[in-house]
């Protein structure tokens, strides 16, 4: 079957998740989850699983022992070592955003702040990942082309056609790859742009010149070719990964990298500031905490670390506006029964993330307000109701790298200026969005604070 099952009551939800978040040992690992000691497996959604065979597959996509090759692979890029060498290139862009704020300083006109994080993760993500060499934040084509991705209309016909009916995308996939390459849409601009860097990288490396400072360079490294077709689910017996990427699947990370690394991140950081500005004991105990801990220009990973109001400030946000709640979706493998319910092996499962990251169950009566308290003391029911990033094995593999994005940005923001409402306060957010849910506009006006450096 191919109907969507939706979780709306908080506990069952949360029974499924627990189901799925038993402890794992790789050699028993069965992607994506081994659920509760039996032989039952969850895929990921129909909606974005590849073809066995497919070439160009990016590890959102990926399935079995593909993913888990490619996933081996991708992981090291975003471990504490790595964050802690492309930190200087999150410093400097976040010190470009600042800068750029600082044109819109104690004028009365509101700014809509979503665009200046946009421009900032975008500009974080293009550097590490595609090995551009300068802040180009307001001077690029990137943070257009991706609006273009994210902003597609959910009804539009391909799409809409997907979500009813998932059996055709064999046939719809192909059939909007074609078109959007004819008529040069975001998506298909962006694959373009990637494949004529990593070409242009290629050649620089024939010529001996390699620098491995970005993905790109890191990802040709592990180049080979391989053949998919003897790539099949992952079983008990089968440990060895084969840490290669094929061309293809190099333009692939970068694209899901460059995707996925602009709009969640930014969303995050204008749902805080739009919580900020609200909140003004909040933001003053934010800017408390980073004036104790960030005592240095430069600002380090370790003092980054140390921000655990913060920490909690942002997790708040996320809890209250969940991002891309696909992440918790999967398709049953086989026949099972959860939490009392029948489901038949093909039934799409889509935890409903929004209600179960607001269950007064859960989080308690003022489970709709903004709370940052909570999570100084927050217990392991919640802690495990909390999905922004997924949960599992295919848990978000860039999440620290989006933490350490949005920390840097709040932490040079407060400490030199302070976010207030626009004239005309927004009492609540236009939300949109297919892939992702983003404001429309998070209005604020820039101001100086006292003291400020």
């Amino acid at each position: 079957m191919l109907w969507a099952i939706f979780f709306a009551t908080a506990s069952a939800a949360l029974t499924i998740y627990l189901i799925t978040k038993v402890e794992y040992k790789y050699s028993e690992l069965q992607y994506p989850g081994h659920l509760g000691g039996t032989d039952d497996l969850l895929d990921v959604n129909h909606l974005i699983k590849s073809k066995p065979d497919a070439p160009r597959v990016h590890l959102v996509e990926a399935w079995g022992q593909r993913w888990k090759r490619l996933r081996t692979i991708v992981s090291p890029q975003f471990s504490n070592n790595s964050l802690k060498r492309i930190l200087p290139t999150i410093n400097d862009s976040s010190r470009h955003l600042v800068a750029h704020l600082g044109k819109n300083l104690n004028k009365n006109e509101h700014i809509n702040i979503h665009r200046y994080y946009q421009e900032y993760t975008m500009d974080v993500i293009a550097r590490v990942a595609m090995g551009v060499k300068e802040s180009r934040q307001w001077d690029s084509e990137y943070p257009e082309i991706l609006r273009g991705i994210f902003d597609r209309n959910p009804r539009e016909p391909f799409f809409l056609l997907a979500c009813m009916m998932p059996f055709l995308k064999p046939i719809l996939a192909p059939s909007f790859k074609w078109l959007a390459k004819v008529l040069r849409l975001p998506a298909s601009r962006l694959f373009e742009q990637i494949e004529s860097a990593v070409e242009e990288r290629k050649t620089l490396r024939d010529q001996g010149i390699v620098t491995n400072d970005d993905f790109i360079d890191l990802f040709l490294d592990a180049e080979a070719q391989i053949d998919h077709k003897t790539e099949g689910a992952l079983d008990r017996k089968d440990v060895h990964v084969n840490r290669k990427l094929t061309t293809d699947e190099v333009i692939a990370q970068c694209f899901v990298f460059l995707v996925a690394g602009f709009d969640t991140t930014a969303n995050t950081l204008a749902y805080v500031s739009h919580f900020l500005t609200k909140n003004k004991d909040v933001q003053g105990r934010v800017r408390e905490e980073i004036d104790q801990i960030c005592t240095t220009e430069e600002i380090t990973y370790e003092q980054l670390n140390e921000l655990k109001y913060m920490d909690c400030v942002t997790k708040e946000g996320l809890r209250l506006h969940p991002l891309a709640t696909i992440a918790v979706s999967r398709v049953a493998e086989r026949d099972c029964e959860f939490a009392g319910v029948q489901i038949d092996k093909g039934t799409i499962i889509q935890v409903d993330a929004y209600s179960l990251q607001k269950s007064k169950e859960i989080w308690g009566e003022d489970a709709e307000d903004f709370v940052p308290e909570r999570w100084m003391n927050a217990t392991k029911e919640q802690h495990q109701a909390y999905l922004p990033f997924g949960g599992g094995p295919r848990m978000c593999v860039g999440s620290r790298l989006a933490y350490t994005e949005e920390k840097m940005a709040l932490a040079q923001l407060l400490r030199k200026y302070e976010l207030v409402d626009a004239e005309k306060p927004q009492e609540t957010l236009d939300l949109r969005g297919a892939i992702t849910i983003s404001p429309l506009s998070v209005d604020v006006r820039i101001r100086s604070r006292p003291n400020s450096n």
